[in-house]
């Protein structure tokens, strides 16, 4: 790299072109998990294989097959060098034979260095992901001695030396039989559906693995959550917390959610136990608060012992490769590094996106006139940046419009190019609250700064939005549910406590409507900001929307009505107009009633009634817009045996017909062997039919006012149905009443001694369906702890109290 006066000029690439592409693999690569005995290696191998359709090959399995014996026998028979040896030559023979669509699941001899040696030569070629967990976790799992235990993960910690990725196994309670009963008019819902969290913990891990993260949520949406990343959208936040504060303070997570777009985890601290402490960290953050991590290794940390040039950069490469391995969505890398960390880094990064970081420091920083910052920002382009952040000391009067010129002169350059933050800073932290439209940094009502903080001052994301709206950058809107009979709704509190949580001064409520055309006089209103409809809209507003996402043509109904006030035809405009009023022209329909009804079946479902596609059955009891979303949900979790009873058959038999058709074009089914995945049951007295298994998924679609052409709410479920020998799932829609017949002949059920079978509320699932609404319509995400309490405080107050004594 040639230094010209003040500006950067790259000779040559600062890394090989070669080395570019390392830890980004073919998607199509066998991955293998090592790691000690008891980790989790293979139930997360299980989660693995059924997420990526592929075989799961286990050592132990293998072993057997070619000696003939189990590895315990061969160990007591030969001894243990006969023994490594024997098992060097099983792997390698392994993964020779299986280096494409697989997951591998290698035992413990992988601590052996013959082994080990093996495991290396794959590290270029296949995700090698080491796996470990909390070692109290592993000592109770084990039952070994401590000394023995201690000795285990001393040796087990040698596994980081071939592999390339890590996942820290973080205990997971769900399954265990927890009995939560918020009232006791609440249905008895039993959480019996095992690694629940896990699961999507290791999804998200493999999506980052291999790049699917990103096209699964847009496919899945396009205006979810996830489908556009942080620096894309507008009036963006990242919380910022550091290694300190989580060592130092006692932090429960949760209680932080939904603080801003991201987290900025901030290393600024070196324990003993420091890679292990950062791993378990990385997986609470995703657990507790499912929002992307910035991973950021800070060079001076304020009260840390001062650092030679030799030992911080040893020290903070294996700090950065540490995060990469962890599959971190975003690394800050600081560009005035030494070439060397910079270009080690850089080749490593896999799929992770790097921060070009600038932080310039001193009274006499350069105004943002100076030639350099663009310098800088072309810099960090050639080096394949992703993001250019520079935060510029300001000691004196502060001249935003020149910041402001910077980025507008950034943003003329020719795309593809990096998304630029530019802010200033003091001996205070940021400056203003709101000085870049994406990516601000900011801090928590409940936590107090940290004297080591040097960027974020008072700032919080509720705060700073606020101050957005007052300045009229985004505007005040009115959300609503619509149907004939909503009075009753649920929704609206959930979604005006949500907006308070953020200090958004939206409004939320419930409107009965008869016909279309009121609803069309709220939608062209200028300040529309969305709706949740409900019967009898559903599937009749349709034909008059420009817009419909793939699962409301799918379902054939639409649940949510967007406006779409982006400037270009571009969805990320669309999506980037949210909370900004003005007279819509075009509307956008999806449908989440789906998703939410799947959340809460993956929920509660056993591990013995998991969905099985040649032989799980499901019954919908309705043939109206949550019908159809519920026979979808079913499609979706595996299930192609669906029966539909509603009390008009006709009405049945359409329904059937549209998800038949729809099962043959996405090849679902066999076409020339007939195969159907819905059937009609006409009578509650007919039997269920001989040729299938009694259901284990129930969903009653059945509105309280039992409109829609549905079977009235009294509606009362033929015992020769419910003979499920292992039990299963019911879901009750309707929650006004929340005791409906069907949740009290469940109810009995249970009390009779079949406690296999679990219930699901309709305030369960109207929860998860506000949730999400909330998240489509605002674009931020849904402070779910505070919307799920206010949902049941709510119901306790106003609609507890008149429920019916059963």
């Amino acid at each position: 790299m040639e230094m010209i006066g003040s500006s950067m000029i790259l000779d040559r690439p600062i890394i090989p072109t070669s080395k570019t592409k390392r830890r980004i693999f073919p998607t199509d690569s066998s991955i293998i998990l090592v790691g000690c005995r008891g980790s989790g290696k293979r139930t997360l191998g299980f989660i693995a294989a059924k997420q990526l359709g592929r075989r799961l090959v286990t050592e132990d399995h293998s072993f057997e097959q070619i000696t003939g014996c189990s590895r315990a026998t061969f160990l007591q028979k030969c001894g243990r060098e006969a023994f490594n040896q024997q098992m060097a030559m099983v792997l390698s023979r392994i993964l020779k034979l299986n280096q494409t669509n697989c997951v591998i699941e290698c035992g413990t001899g992988t601590l052996s260095p013959d082994i080990g040696e093996i495991l290396k030569g794959y590290i270029e070629t296949n995700p090698i992901i080491y796996i470990h967990r909390d070692k109290e976790d592993l000592y109770k799992l084990l039952k070994l001695p401590v000394a023995d235990a201690e000795r285990l993960l001393v040796t087990d910690q040698s596994h980081r030396d071939f592999s390339n990725f890590e996942y820290f196994n973080l205990y997971d309670p769900s399954g265990e039989g927890q009995i939560t009963e918020d009232s006791p008019l609440r249905s008895a819902t039993t959480s019996t559906a095992k690694l629940v969290e896990a699961k999507q913990d290791f999804k998200n891990f493999l999506d980052h693995i291999f790049g699917h993260g990103l096209t699964r949520s847009w496919v899945a949406n396009p205006f979810s959550m996830k489908a556009i990343p942080p620096e894309h959208r507008t009036h963006t936040f990242v919380f910022c917390l550091r290694l300190s504060t989580l060592i130092d303070v006692d932090i429960d997570l949760s209680i932080l959610e939904a603080p801003g777009e991201a987290l900025e985890l901030i290393i600024d601290t070196w324990p003993s136990n420091i890679l292990d402490l950062i791993a378990t960290q990385v997986a609470l953050i995703r657990r507790k608060l499912d929002i992307p991590i910035i991973y950021n290794v800070e060079e001076n940390p304020r009260e840390e012992r001062k650092r030679s040039v030799e030992e911080k950069d040893a020290m903070d490469r294996e700090l950065m490769l540490h995060g990469l391995r962890l599959g971190v969505e975003y690394l800050s890398l600081d560009l005035e590094r030494s070439p060397e960390l910079i270009s080690d880094i850089l080749a490593m990064r896999g799929r992770t996106k790097i921060i070009g970081n600038y932080i310039v420091r001193g009274f006499g920083a350069p105004q943002w006139t100076d030639n350099i910052y663009l310098e800088r920002y072309l810099y960090a382009q050639q080096l394949g940046c992703h993001i250019v952040r520079i935060a510029r000391f300001c000691g004196a009067a502060r001249d935003d419009d020149s910041r402001r010129a910077f980025i507008n002169k950034i943003n003329a350059l020719s795309d593809p190019k990096p998304c630029i933050i530019a802010y200033d800073f003091s001996v205070f932290g940021v400056v203003t609250p709101l000085q870049d439209i994406i990516m601000n940094p900011v801090g928590h009502d409940s936590l107090e700064k940290s004297s080591r903080e040097q960027m974020v001052g008072v700032s919080t994301t509720r705060g700073t939005l606020r101050g957005v709206f007052r300045k009229g950058r985004l505007q005040p809107l009115n959300f609503y549910v619509l149907g004939s009979n909503v009075y009753y709704s649920a929704s609206p509190s959930m979604h005006r406590a949500a907006y308070e949580h953020y200090m958004m001064p939206h409004t939320f409520d419930a409107r009965r409507l008869s016909s279309l055309e009121e609803v069309d006089r709220i939608r062209r209103e200028p300040g529309f900001g969305g709706a949740s409809l409900t019967a009898p809209f559903k599937v009749s507003i349709m034909q008059r929307l420009d817009h419909l996402s793939t699962h409301a043509i799918a379902i054939g109904a639409v649940n949510t009505l967007l406006p779409l006030r982006g400037g270009t035809d571009s969805i990320l405009d669309h999506a980037n107009a949210r909370n900004k009023a003005g007279v819509a022209n075009k509307f956008y329909g999806d449908n989440t009633d789906w998703s939410a009804i799947v959340t809460c079946l993956r929920r509660a479902i056993s591990p013995r009634n998991s969905v099985q596609p040649s032989r799980t059955t499901a019954l919908v009891i309705g043939a109206g817009g949550m019908a159809r979303a519920a026979i979808y949900a079913l499609i979706k979790l595996g299930c192609r045996m669906i029966f539909i009873h509603n009390r008009t058959k006709a009405k049945a038999d359409e329904v059937a017909r549209h998800f038949n058709m729809y099962a043959l074009d996405q090849r679902l089914v066999r076409q020339n062997a007939g195969e159907l995945i819905c059937h009609v049951i006409e009578s509650p007295s007919d039997p269920w039919p001989e040729s299938y298994q009694q259901p284990t998924m129930v969903v009653s679609c059945i509105p309280a006012s039992g409109t829609d052409d549905n079977p009235p709410v009294d509606f009362r479920m033929p015992p020769q149905w419910l003979r499920s020998p292992t039990g299963g799932v019911v879901i009750e829609l309707a929650y006004e009443p929340l005791i409906t017949p069907l949740v009290f002949q469940v109810r009995r059920i249970r009390e009779e001694g079949n406690t296999s079978w679990v219930i699901v509320d309709g305030l369960e699932v109207v929860g998860e369906m506000a949730m999400e609404a909330f998240e489509l319509m605002t674009g931020r995400q849904a402070p779910r702890m505070l919307m799920r309490r206010v949902c049941n405080e709510n119901w306790e107050k106003t609609s507890a109290p008149f429920q019916p004594q059963r």
